[in-house]
């Protein structure tokens, strides 16, 4: 019994602190976490939380902010290379999108998600930077094709790594950007 009640006790404060979010991003940018192995991306090999926050215009699908969020994945692990971030975001977006479509009852789509990883210049604070683009469909809508760009970094924060991705379905060169990179630019390692 008390074997128990400890591990419900650990399990709590796992819940309540994947429950605080780090990403200081403005009181209108509503948080999300989950723990990992993701439901809906169990493939995706990492031990940690994942930390999720939604501009106020993620939802104007067809806005400059549509589809505008970043995740914080903070993990026990070592940093990844470009093609397994690449394998890690098209099961991230596959069962994503699989997921809310089933709860939406949107029939499955027969567009396979696909991302593009590559190299871009250094991010401050971040050990290494990559732009990215994800090709899938909006499940959270009407099911139409989605093309998102985005940003990620990565960096060590003692026994812990951090990956932080931007996304939008708005290129990196408007101004939802800002906003984004400044959510990012003060991300800190502190959780």
């Amino acid at each position: 019994m008390k074997q128990y009640v400890a591990a419900l006790a650990c399990a709590i404060a796992v819940c309540a602190s994947a429950q605080t979010s780090p990403i200081p991003a403005p009181v209108d940018w509503r948080p999300e976490s989950f723990l990992f192995p993701l439901q809906f991306a169990p493939s995706i090999p990492y031990e940690g939380v994942e930390y999720v926050r939604f501009a106020p215009s993620w939802q104007r699908f067809d806005s400059d902010g549509g589809f505008s969020y970043v995740i914080l994945w903070d993990v026990k692990t070592r940093p990844v290379a470009p093609e397994d971030l690449e394998d890690y975001l098209e099961a991230y977006f596959t069962g994503l999108m699989k997921n809310v479509g089933v709860k939406r009852e949107l029939s499955e789509k027969e567009i396979k998600t696909a991302a593009a990883v590559h190299p871009m210049a250094a991010l401050a604070s971040w050990e290494q930077g990559y732009g990215i683009e994800v090709r899938t469909w909006n499940a959270f809508s009407k099911g139409e094709a989605l093309l998102l760009y985005g940003e990620v970094g990565q960096r060590s924060c003692g026994e812990r790594m951090q990956i932080f991705f931007a996304f939008s379905r708005s290129p990196r060169d408007r101004p939802i950007w800002d906003r984004l990179r400044e959510v990012r630019n003060a991300t800190t390692c502190r959780v």
